[in-house]
């Protein structure tokens, strides 16, 4: 197959996190699926600091389309939940292929997400190559749980997010651990709040 959302989607459907892990971490298209792919042992990084930080599920904040979240949820067992805007955009025919379901919220945050972030003592808030950092600050001011994950570029690697792995966080905010995504310069950091 030439189209890898097609041949992602299909591995998908068979439940092959691995292949997709393995096979197009250095695809030149890789990008029009997912910003970053983990190796098995990065999801073995999550999980550990899943368990160190009793953490029983993940929230991810501008999840896309939930590829990265199922991966996670498959390779580790923590089940992980995506949050997206745009509810037209999601459900129109030019969009891509969804692998969970997505919460939907506007860009001034629904009462059910405000909600959600309230009622989060055991869950793990998430952004993977986000880029909104006013919305992240609400985001972290709602969220009423101890486990921040940040996933992006480090320092040379030419891409900009917001907020980035290290630097962006808030004081009340510690870094526990960090690891590299195989050799990309783009990284992993767990965050646990004082």
């Amino acid at each position: 197959m030439e189209n890898i959302v097609e041949e992602v989607t299909e591995l998908y459907k068979q439940g092959d996190w691995r292949t997709i892990v393995n096979k197009f971490r250095s695809h030149p298209n890789r990008n029009k699926v997912l910003w970053v792919f983990p190796t098995e042992e990065n999801f073995k990084f999550i999980a550990n600091c899943m368990l160190e930080l009793k953490c029983e599920t993940i929230l991810s904040v501008g999840c896309g389309s939930g590829l990265l979240e199922w991966m996670i949820t498959e390779a580790t067992g923590y089940p992980a939940s995506g949050i997206e805007v745009d509810g037209a955009w999601w459900h129109c025919k030019y969009a891509p292929p969804t692998f969970i379901t997505l919460l939907l919220t506007n860009q001034k945050l629904d009462k059910e997400i405000v909600t959600l972030l309230g009622n989060s003592d055991r869950t793990a808030l998430m952004f993977c190559y986000f880029n909104n950092g006013p919305a992240f600050e609400e985001y972290l001011e709602k969220f009423s749980g101890n486990v921040l994950i940040i996933i992006g570029p480090g320092d040379g690697k030419g891409v900009h997010t917001d907020p980035r792995p290290f630097g962006d966080v808030p004081d009340q905010w510690n870094l526990h651990r960090t690891q590299e995504v195989g050799s990309t310069k783009d990284y992993i950091a767990v965050y646990y709040r004082k």
